[in-house]
């Protein structure tokens, strides 16, 4: 009798979602943006939450919330497995349009090319795109060794002379899902007042605020 590896069957996931990744441009508007995050601490309770704003001026459109139970572990490298159902949760709570949506975690900047924004991104159809704060075992590393280049050079993170993602205002950006590398930067470039994007930085505050009042309340009952 066979057992069954799970580490195994997530690869053979991951390598054959990463094939239906597109690389490039599969949009014509570029004037809102969404940003998602999901929060959580306390055994597997968390708080997922998505903004919808302006890209040039930030005016916020919408806000969503939903509080989520995480079912699926946290195994390194298959972080998509766990939050991508709680990211598409919130997601569906969202009435208004958005051209790109920011994913607080990696896109083909992935050991297999399928990070949390490409498996969002993939099975939303919508565009995509990463960013993260590290990346996964310090993979490509080498290639983006300084810690703070000039603000607006993006050190290109190569693999085999594949592009595969950027180091650019202290953030790893890769494509996700329906964009090239060039657009994602310029998102990033015109959603940033702070070093964190804009989409992210709201979506982030408004997901930890929430988890802590979801907390709060709790106590109180």
């Amino acid at each position: 009798m066979c057992s069954f590896n799970l580490i195994q069957h997530l690869y053979n996931i991951q390598n054959t979602l990463a094939r239906q990744v597109i690389s490039k441009d599969c949009f014509e508007n570029l004037d809102t943006v969404a940003g998602v995050d999901v929060s959580f601490s306390l055994a597997n309770m968390a708080v997922a939450a998505a903004v919808v704003l302006e890209l040039d001026d930030h005016e916020v459109l919408e806000k969503q919330t939903i509080r989520v139970d995480m079912e699926f572990p946290y195994i390194p490298g298959f972080l998509g497995f766990r939050e991508v159902n709680a990211t598409i949760s919130v997601l569906e709570k969202i009435g208004s349009d958005f051209d790109v949506l920011m994913v607080n975690g990696h896109g083909i900047l992935h050991p297999r090319g399928f990070g949390l924004a490409s498996h969002v991104g993939v099975l939303l159809d919508v565009p995509t795109l990463g960013v993260a704060k590290r990346l996964i075992k310090g993979r490509y590393i080498h290639q983006a060794s300084q810690p703070y280049p000039e603000k607006e050079t993006a050190q290109l993170i190569l693999d085999s002379n594949q592009v595969l993602g950027a180091f650019f205002r202290r953030n790893y950006v890769s494509v996700g899902h329906k964009i090239s590398l060039n657009t994602a930067l310029e998102v990033i470039t015109r959603s940033s007042i702070y070093y964190t994007p804009e989409p992210l930085r709201q979506a982030h505050l408004l997901a930890t605020e929430t988890f802590k009042q979801k907390i709060a309340i709790d106590n109180i009952i």
